[in-house]
């Protein structure tokens, strides 16, 4: 189980199918229905954050080629350079 400081009490509506699964599990495993609840949210936000990390990846790739002879116009010009001259 995960230790917390403080529980914080949250009231949600779910369907009944998912209301029968949890209290057969609850009855399975012997733990309360509220930890299994707080076990699944965490394992989805775990996820949600791994697939969407806080830093943009893309920002790694800034100053990543030291090229003093490349274009000095890209920021006005980047659809040009990404796409050719008709963009």
């Amino acid at each position: 189980m995960h230790t917390s400081t403080m529980m914080i009490r949250k009231q949600l509506y779910i369907e009944e199918d998912l209301d029968r699964a949890l209290k057969r599990e609850a009855a399975r495993t012997g733990r309360p229905e509220a930890e299994h609840v707080r076990a699944a949210l965490r394992a989805y936000l775990e996820k949600r954050r791994a697939r969407r990390p806080d830093k943009d990846p893309l920002l790694e790739l800034v100053g990543l080629v030291k090229d003093a002879s490349g274009p000095d116009d890209v920021a006005e010009e980047h659809d040009r350079y990404l796409y050719g001259a008709g963009a």
